[in-house]
């Protein structure tokens, strides 16, 4: 995968989430680690997105 991809941060953030989540599943079943997990996976990619908006948005305005 290229370094400067713009979604890195979002696929880290799911990929970390579904090896954690096989991990408590296999050694302490805690459901409310689970559901934090995935809160914090859906507001790093929810962050990614905004992130890779604006800076589609502000490189295309400098090209103005």
């Amino acid at each position: 995968m290229h370094k400067k991809h713009p979604w890195r941060f979002a696929i880290g953030g799911w990929g970390a989430f579904v090896v954690a989540t096989i991990l408590f599943l296999i050694f302490d079943y805690n459901k409310y680690a689970v559901l934090g997990l995935l809160t914090a996976a859906i507001i790093l990619t929810i962050g990614n997105a905004i992130y890779v908006f604006y800076t589609k948005w502000k490189s295309k305005e400098e090209e103005k």
